[in-house]
C-alpha cells in the first residue's frame, strides 16, 4: 500500500509508547497538523443593538454618564390653526385636528395596555432570556458529560481492543514465513509454524480488569474489586493472578481451561469490596469455619440517612432488635413473615444483628433529608456482611442511600448505586493462624456525596437567610436549622407574595410564585367588567393563609369578597392576614367545604359570586411519598387528593351541579392545576365552556377559567 494513504491511529489507553515524551510530542503534533485542515466553527453573528440602532446608542450613552431625561417635546403635537378662512383651510384644519386625536387615543390605549400587561410581559421576556440561558448553560454541561462519556467510552473499547489485539498476537502463525491468523485457510505444501503464548493470554486479559491484589498466601487471596466485577470473573482472576505469578512452576493453562478460585464472602457486582478467595474445597470449608466462630471479621462504611447517635448502636438496643427479629423469626412461620423468609433464604442466624458493632464517622447536614451520616460497621457470623447491615440499617429507621432492597433513595443522587463500601477484612490466616487484617480507605465517591450535600445545604440555607432578612425577620428566626427540613418561611413566619407580605404557619400552605398566576388571572377578569356598577363580589374557595383574595383586593379597587376553608386554624391565619392588610371592611371569611360550600346559608347569602379562585389540594399520594421532604410541614389536607389528585375537582364540580346559585349568571370558576392535569380537569369540567387558559412564568399551563352554560335564567 502507498505509504501516503496509511491511515495512522493510536490507542493512548494501552499504547505504552505514549507514555514518552517524544512520541507524545510526535502525535500532537499529528494532530496540530491535523485540526489546520479542519474547517473553522461557524460562530453566530453578534447583535450590537446598541451600536446598530442610534436612538438607543444614543440613549444608552444618556443614562451611561448620568445626564437627565430632557424635557419631553410636545409641540409637534399642537393643533395648527386654519392657515385662511376658507373653507377648504378649515376641512384641513379640522381633519388634522382629528388625526391628532386619534393618534391622542391611540397611544392613551397603548399605555394602558403597557400599565395592564407590560410588567408581565417583561417579567415574561426576562423569563424566556433566563430560560434561552438555562437551556444553553445545560446544553453545555450536557456536552461536556458526553465529552466525558465519550472519553469513558474511548478508555472502554480500547482496553477491549488492547484485550483482543493482544489474543490476536497469541494466535498468530507464521505460514511460509509470512504472519497470518490461525483462521487462515491452508493450501496445499504450506509450512505452518505456531506459536501459542497461553500466559501472555491470561496476563492480557488480567489487565482489562479492575482488580487488585491486597493480600496474598498459598491457597488465599484477598482481591479489592470495583463495581461492575461479578462473582465468576473475581474467581477467575483470582486463578489468573497466581498462574501469572513469576514462582508459578505449573504448567499454564488456556484462559478459559482455568480453574476458577472460591469466594468465601457473597459477592455484590454493583458494589465495591473487599473478597476473601481460596483455591480449594477443604480451604473453603476451614474459612467457613472460621466465619461461624466468628473470627471473621468484615467493616463496612455506608451513608445513610438521618442524623445517626452512637446511643442507637448500644448494646442493649442491638441486642433488643435482635431479639425481636429472633421472636418474629420462630413464632412467625407464615409464609408472609418478611423476617421470617428473609432470614432462612440469606441462611443467617436470627441474633446476627447483636454481633453488629458500628460507630458514626461523620454527619452531613443536608436540606433534603435533615442529615447524612457516614457509618462503619464490623459485622460477624456472615458472609453476607454488606446484605446484613442494610437490613440491621433500615430496621433502626436510618436506611443506607441507595436503591436496592432495605436501602431508601438519595434526591440528589440517584445515580450513585448503593452508598456502601468494604473498609477491612479480618480473618486468621490459614497458613500460619495469625489474624489477618486488610484494608481500604473509604471510597471518594462516599465521601463526594456528603460533601456535595452539605454544598447544596450552604447554599439554601444562604438564600432562606436571604429571604428572611428581606422579611425583616427577628434574630431568632435567622438563625434557622434547615438540618429539620422546615422551610424559612415557617421560621420567620412570613412569605411574601404577589408583592404583598402575608403570616403564614404550619397550618397554611406556604403560597408559591406559580399560584400568583392565578391572582393575575382574577385580577384580568376584574379589569374586564368595566361595565360593573357594583363592587365584583370574589370567592376565594379554599383560602388557607387568603393571600389569594387579599391580593386580589390589594390589587383592584372595585372588588369584595369572601375566602372559604375547612380549617379552622388556616382562618384564623387569614383573619390575621385580613386585619394585617386593613381589608375587614371588604374580605371575610367563612367556615366550609367543598362539598358543601353551594349550599351553606354563610356563604350563600353573601352570593352571588362574580369569580370563584380556588387552588385545590391536587398532589397525587403517590407523588406525595416522593415528596416528603420537601413537603412534611405542610399540612396534607390542603395539598394532597385521592383520585390521582383529582378528588376536589370533583367535588367542587358536583357542588356547583347539585346548585350553581353561588355564581352569577355570567361568573366564572378559576382553578389552578398541576403540571400535565390540564385534561383530566377538562374531562371534569366538560360540561362547563373553558373560557381562558394561563401559563405561569415558567411556560406551565398553571390555571383554567371555566364558564358555566346556563339555561333559562337565575
Amino acid at each position: 500500500m502507498d505509504s501516503q494513504h496509511v491511515t495512522l491511529d493510536s490507542l493512548p489507553y494501552i499504547d505504552k509508547e505514549y507514555d514518552d515524551p517524544a512520541t507524545r510530542e510526535h502525535v500532537l503534533g499529528l494532530i496540530q497538523e491535523e485540526m489546520a485542515q479542519m474547517s473553522p466553527p461557524l460562530m453566530p453573528k453578534s447583535a450590537h443593538i446598541f451600536k446598530s440602532n442610534d436612538t438607543l446608542r444614543k440613549e444608552y450613552e444618556r443614562v451611561r454618564s448620568g445626564h437627565s431625561l430632557p424635557p419631553f417635546d410636545t409641540t409637534r403635537y399642537n393643533i395648527s390653526a386654519p392657515t385662511s378662512d376658507t373653507a377648504s383651510a378649515w376641512q384641513q384644519a379640522s381633519n388634522n385636528a382629528a388625526s391628532q386625536l386619534e393618534h391622542q387615543t391611540t397611544r392613551i390605549d397603548n399605555l394602558e395596555l403597557l400599565q395592564n400587561f407590560g410588567a408581565q410581559a417583561w417579567k415574561l421576556s426576562n423569563h424566556q432570556k433566563e430560560q434561552l440561558l438555562s437551556s444553553i448553560e445545560n446544553r453545555t454541561q450536557k456536552l461536556r458529560e458526553e465529552g466525558v462519556h465519550v472519553n469513558k467510552a474511548r478508555k472502554y473499547e480500547q482496553t477491549e481492543a488492547g484485550v483482543r489485539l493482544s489474543e490476536l498476537e497469541e494466535r498468530w502463525s507464521d505460514v511460509n514465513d509470512q504472519i497470518v491468523l490461525d483462521t487462515h485457510v491452508l493450501q496445499l505444501d504450506d509450512c505452518v509454524q505456531v506459536d501459542i503464548d497461553a500466559l501472555h493470554s491470561i496476563k492480557s486479559r488480567l489487565r482489562g480488569l479492575q482488580v487488585e491484589v491486597k493480600y496474598t498466601e498459598p491457597g488465599l487471596v484477598v482481591l479489592s474489586k470495583a463495581p461492575g466485577i461479578n462473582k465468576r470473573t473475581v474467581e477467575w482472576a483470582a486463578a489468573a493472578i497466581e498462574v501469572a505469578r513469576d514462582t508459578y512452576e505449573g504448567v499454564v493453562p488456556e484462559c478459559d481451561a482455568l480453574v476458577p478460585w472460591i469466594a468465601v464472602n457473597e459477592v455484590e457486582k454493583g458494589m465495591g469490596m473487599l473478597v476473601i478467595l481460596v483455591n480449594s474445597s477443604e480451604r473453603h470449608m476451614d474459612m467457613l469455619e472460621h466465619v461461624n466462630k466468628g473470627r471473621v471479621v468484615f467493616t463496612i462504611c455506608a451513608v445513610c440517612h438521618g442524623k445517626v447517635d452512637d446511643s442507637v448502636f448500644a448494646q442493649t438496643s442491638m441486642a433488643d432488635l435482635a431479639e425481636q427479629t429472633r421472636e418474629l423469626t420462630v413464632n412467625d412461620t407464615s409464609a408472609s413473615s418478611d423476617h421470617g423468609l428473609w432470614f432462612k433464604y440469606n441462611h443467617l442466624r436470627p441474633d446476627i444483628f447483636s454481633f453488629i458493632s458500628a460507630k458514626v464517622t461523620s454527619v452531613t447536614p443536608s436540606s433534603t433529608v435533615g442529615h447524612l451520616s457516614l457509618v462503619q460497621a464490623s459485622i460477624l457470623y456472615t458472609t453476607s456482611p454488606s446484605l446484613v447491615l442494610r437490613r440491621f440499617m433500615f430496621e433502626l429507621d436510618h436506611p443506607i442511600a441507595g436503591s436496592q432492597n432495605h436501602t431508601r433513595p438519595l434526591t440528589n443522587h440517584k445515580d450513585k448505586g448503593t452508598l456502601q463500601a468494604f473498609v477491612s477484612a479480618e480473618f486468621p490466616s490459614l497458613a500460619t493462624n495469625s489474624i489477618v487484617t486488610v484494608s481500604e480507605d473509604v471510597p471518594p465517591k462516599l465521601l463526594n456525596v456528603c460533601a456535595r450535600e452539605a454544598k447544596f445545604f450552604d447554599r439554601r440555607k444562604e438564600q432562606a437567610r436571604a429571604e428572611m432578612e428581606k422579611l425583616s425577620a427577628s434574630d431568632s428566626a435567622l438563625d434557622l436549622d434547615l438540618t429539620k427540613c422546615v422551610p424559612a418561611a415557617y421560621v420567620s413566619g412570613r412569605k411574601e407574595f404577589c408583592g404583598f407580605v402575608f403570616h403564614v404557619t404550619t397550618d397554611t400552605l406556604i403560597p408559591r410564585p406559580s399560584t400568583e398566576t392565578l391572582v393575575d388571572a382574577t385580577v384580568e377578569f376584574v379589569n374586564k367588567r368595566t361595565d360593573c356598577k357594583t363592587d365584583i363580589n370574589i370567592m376565594d374557595l379554599g383560602t388557607g393563609s387568603g393571600c389569594i383574595l387579599l391580593s386580589v383586593l390589594l390589587r383592584t379597587t372595585n372588588t369584595r369578597g369572601i375566602g372559604i376553608d375547612i380549617s379552622t386554624p388556616a382562618l384564623s391565619v387569614a383573619h390575621s392576614n385580613n386585619n394585617h392588610h386593613k381589608l375587614t371592611h371588604r374580605a371575610e371569611f367563612v367556615h366550609a367545604s367543598f362539598e358543601t360550600f353551594t349550599i351553606d346559608p354563610h356563604v350563600v347569602s353573601r352570593g352571588p359570586f362574580d369569580f370563584i379562585a380556588c387552588n385545590p389540594p391536587y398532589v397525587s399520594s403517590t407523588r406525595a411519598s416522593r415528596m416528603r421532604a420537601s413537603i412534611e410541614n405542610e399540612p396534607m389536607l390542603a395539598l394532597v387528593a385521592d383520585n390521582g389528585g383529582y378528588q376536589a375537582y370533583r367535588d367542587i364540580h358536583t357542588a356547583l351541579a347539585a346548585d350553581a346559585r353561588v355564581l352569577a349568571r355570567d361568573g366564572c370558576i378559576a382553578f389552578e392545576i398541576g403540571k400535565g392535569m390540564e385534561n383530566g380537569v377538562r374531562s371534569i369540567f366538560g360540561d362547563w365552556v373553558e373560557v381562558n387558559a394561563v401559563r405561569d412564568t415558567q411556560g406551565v399551563l398553571r390555571v383554567l377559567v371555566f364558564q358555566q352554560v346556563m339555561q333559562g335564567t337565575n
